[in-house]
């Protein structure tokens, strides 16, 4: 018997197109200093800053990891739409 295929689609989740403000303000609001913030989430610190400066969006992981950080303090509204 042949096996089945199996087709993995990456995770879509939405993104909100003013992300790099919404970044700034639970920075500001949560008072979490940005090496916290990069310690937390596990990445580099040019990586946060390529999110808050160009607009890049974060991976799904990044993203997920962020939404997680932010409801600690009670923030995790601010990521989503």
């Amino acid at each position: 018997m042949p096996r089945q295929r199996t087709h993995h689609r990456r995770a879509t989740y939405a993104f909100p197109d003013d992300f790099p403000q919404r970044l700034m303000r639970f920075r500001e609001e949560s008072s979490l200093p940005w090496a916290e913030l990069h310690r937390r989430l596990g990445v580099d610190p040019e990586t946060v800053r390529r999110w808050k400066e160009k607009g890049v969006r974060p991976s799904t992981r990044h993203y997920a990891a962020l939404l997680t950080v932010a409801e600690s303090p009670g923030l995790g509204e601010l990521f989503r739409d």
